[in-house]
């Protein structure tokens, strides 16, 4: 799989970088969660090019995207910087996954623009949250070898594939004297905007497709995810399904079977034989 790096300027004067997985068909965009970044998809992307054109963006203030100086990294400025993305990236309707918050970016979208959403995969968030923007855990800031960050990786997943740990190490941290540092803006540190959401009215508005995914480890609970199922069933395909071996961040945790329950959906949506 040849991956291409791409960057688009953003109204708000920074510029969105995004991977080009290739692969064949109607594009496919993935988003990932707070703190993550674009490679997150790259074994799910693998599977799907065979279905899909895959594109990832890395989020403002992720991955070598932009970030920015006041702060401004609520959803709403997040979808923003997918709207350019898609006015240059993805002609025509699209497929949007999103993991996390990548999934509510992905919502926001999907009501600024129903038209131009083929489908929307909503992968373990749930719309509203009790806790606060500042109700964060605590994660490290510094290591001192690549062996470490891949430790850290691994400790914040359940049971990640070795090499899609690697992946995440080598691009989500970048060198810093005496050791390596995390690729992402420090505010996430001790803010995540999101927490401030209540996206029910968009989910209930949401006239696309939808799959939403649960996993197994995770915060997300299964009586929410089925009232997430019957507020988006309006006569369209819609889908729930369970990963119980998985953890929340499910593009790194269990790549193949996201992958595999995403490609069912799009048969489904391509009117074929799952």
């Amino acid at each position: 799989m040849r991956v291409q790096h791409g960057f688009v300027s953003t109204r708000a004067g920074g510029a969105a970088h995004f991977l080009d997985f290739g692969g064949t068909g109607r594009t496919a965009v993935c988003l990932h969660g707070v703190t993550g970044h674009a490679w997150a998809w790259h074994d799910v992307a693998a599977e799907l090019t065979a279905y899909r054109r895959v594109v990832a963006l890395d989020l403002r203030g992720h991955g070598d995207s932009s970030w920015s100086a006041e702060g401004d990294y609520g959803t709403e400025s997040q979808v923003d910087d997918l709207e350019d993305l898609l006015a240059v990236a993805g002609p025509g309707p699209v497929d949007v996954i999103g993991s996390s918050w990548g999934a509510l970016i992905g919502l926001g979208f999907a009501a600024r623009h129903p038209g131009e959403v083929a489908s929307l995969s909503i992968v373990d968030i749930e719309p509203s949250f009790v806790q606060t923007e500042t109700d964060v855990p605590e994660r490290p800031r510094f290591f001192s070898s690549v062996e470490e960050i891949v430790g850290a990786e691994r400790a914040a997943t359940g049971s990640a594939p070795g090499p899609m740990l690697e992946v995440m190490a080598h691009f989500g941290t970048r060198p810093a004297e005496g050791g390596f540092v995390r690729k992402h803006d420090p505010y996430f540190f001790g803010r995540w905007p999101f927490r401030s959401d209540d996206r029910w009215g968009e989910l209930n508005g949401l006239g696309c497709p939808a799959l939403l995914v649960n996993a197994g480890k995770t915060f997300v609970q299964p009586d929410v995810m089925e009232k997430m199922r019957a507020a988006v069933d309006h006569g369209q395909p819609v889908r729930l399904v369970r990963l119980p071996e998985a953890a929340h961040v499910v593009p790194v945790d269990a790549p193949a079977d996201l992958a595999r329950e995403l490609i069912a959906f799009f048969a489904e949506l391509d009117g074929e034989t799952d």
